[in-house]
């Protein structure tokens, strides 16, 4: 198989846009599939079934994505905690607006978790491209624009 049509069967390494989009819809950064990436709501598999590809690539890796979950759940807590106080006040209902905030800090990490880590992944192959081995589907676009060898 020459290199140029070995070129035309592989996909082309997906944009910073494209790896957002498969991490906000819960898919797999490398290939794209959804199907199979989680045991449970908290607990993602290891690898991708599809192209193989190792979704915590080091030690730690997922607190970017505990990072995200309290960014956003910080930053809506503010948003309707400010929202509340602008509405009500000169009276506000401190009570309300407490229970409020509490349901927010407790439902939506709980809630975004899974598109959390799968957003992170993204993020991540946006900064640091696969490497060589790190996916076992020849389909899946390496770090460098060649195509990849057939042995």
């Amino acid at each position: 198989m020459t290199a140029s049509s070995l070129e035309t069967t592989l996909p082309a390494r997906p944009t910073t846009a494209a790896l957002l989009v498969r991490g906000l819809t819960g898919a797999c950064g490398a290939c794209g599939k959804r199907r199979g990436l989680r045991r449970r709501w908290f607990t993602m598999v290891e690898h991708c079934p599809a192209c193989g590809f190792r979704f915590e690539r080091e030690p730690g890796h997922f607190i970017g994505a505990v990072g995200m979950s309290t960014i956003v759940t910080f930053g809506l807590l503010a948003v309707t905690l400010g929202v509340g106080f602008a509405v009500t006040a000169p009276d506000i209902p401190v009570v309300a607006l407490t229970g409020v905030g509490l349901a927010i800090s407790l439902v939506v990490p709980v809630v975004i978790h899974p598109l959390a880590r799968t957003l992170w992944v993204a993020v991540d192959l946006a900064m640091h491209p696969l490497e060589p081995g790190e996916a076992v589907d020849p389909r899946v676009r390496l770090a460098e624009e060649g195509p990849t060898q057939q042995g």
